[in-house]
């Protein structure tokens, strides 16, 4: 997707997942949405919210969400109540957790399918990604937005051991061998996914983005940043962003601005030609034109993290905040990417940063 498309160098995200797809679903920081954290009531998003799907359902989209929502389960906060037609979803943060039915498993899951449990044959992610590739193909004589997110890679790490034995292969040990397994899973379905819009003839007219919604959640290999899932440093909020669209996203380019989950929103509803609406106020900005290497200036601006497990903004509390040259953590520790140096930075002086 990289050779093919552009690849977004400082894209960002929330240290956890929930905040995250709130964010990606809404255009707007998680705070405003009711989404601070991952379970205990703080993963249900305010169903007066208005969503991405929500918004191109009404500009005559075919919706369809295949995988995690982790939004809200009960009338009225799930997917289907959110804009989303059709809906083949895993209940709760994943399959295996406290919402699933007992004994639920990443093999032959129970899920949920436009609010009902149904029973389905074979391997999560490839149960979701089929069902995906199925809605495009009914609904190829119209546009349609299809928001695949699988509950892959994540605990408990169930696999098929022909994914997983050529990392063991490799030296790996067994949870660094079964996530990569899950990974390669992922990647397996998505060049089918490629291949299917290709052979429908839908290339040309259809943006594709990849992306995770937060760092590795074990300690594995990071790409060298520093922390993880669950911290603001650039190892729990930094992560890969992928846009293709033959024709429109610039080939092999890299895009070194900042940006974030909050983009995604008004990126995609620029590129459908759909307005938003007046009255909607979001965090987010149209990155189309950093897509399509436009020769422009590009409006500095900060972008914000945070996640204490509580309900709203503390003060410097795993806190972080980024704009294209500097990184400011809790408050304290100012980061110079230009330099790619630590700076000592006095109190005065953080109150007027």
């Amino acid at each position: 997707m990289a050779k093919q498309g552009v690849q977004f160098s400082q894209f960002h995200v929330n240290p956890v997942c929930s905040p995250t797809r709130a964010s990606v679903m809404t255009g707007r920081y998680y705070y405003r949405t009711g989404v601070t954290d991952t379970f205990l009531g703080r993963s249900m998003m305010h169903n007066d919210e208005t969503t991405l799907a929500e918004l191109l359902k009404g500009a005559g989209y075919k919706t369809g969400l295949f995988g995690k929502w982790h939004l809200g389960d009960c009338y009225p906060l799930r997917s289907i109540d959110q804009g989303f037609e059709e809906s083949l979803n895993c209940t709760g943060g994943g399959l295996t957790q406290p919402s699933d039915p007992p004994g639920n498993t990443y093999f032959d899951p129970m899920l949920r399918h436009n609010g009902q449990w149904v029973k389905k044959q074979g391997y999560c992610t490839d149960i979701f990604m089929n069902a995906a590739m199925e809605f495009i193909e009914t609904n190829r004589e119209q546009p349609w937005f299809t928001y695949i997110a699988t509950n892959a890679p994540h605990d408990p790490l169930q696999v098929d051991e022909k994914y997983a034995a050529p990392f063991r292969q490799k030296g790996c040990n067994d949870r660094d061998a079964k996530t990569y397994g899950m990974v390669k899973n992922i990647d397996d379905n998505l060049g089918k996914l490629l291949a299917k819009v290709k052979q429908l003839g839908l290339e040309q007219d259809t943006m594709v983005m990849f992306m995770t919604d937060n760092g590795p959640q074990a300690d594995r290999y990071n790409a060298g940043m520093r922390g993880r899932k669950g911290t603001v440093y650039q190892g729990g909020i930094r992560v890969p962003f992928f846009f293709k669209w033959p024709g429109v996203a610039r080939a092999g380019m890299t895009v070194p601005q900042v940006a974030a989950h909050i983009d995604i929103l008004p990126t995609v509803l620029e590129g459908c030609g759909v307005a938003l609406p007046r009255d909607l106020k979001i965090d987010g900005r149209s990155v189309l034109p950093l897509i399509q290497g436009k020769r422009m200036a590009w409006q500095e601006r900060t972008l914000f993290f945070q996640w204490h497990r509580g309900e709203r903004p503390n003060a410097f509390q795993a806190a972080a905040a980024r704009n294209n040259r500097y990184k400011l953590v809790d408050g304290k520790e100012l980061y110079d990417r230009q330099t790619r140096r630590r700076r000592a930075i006095s109190p005065l002086r953080i109150r007027r940063w």
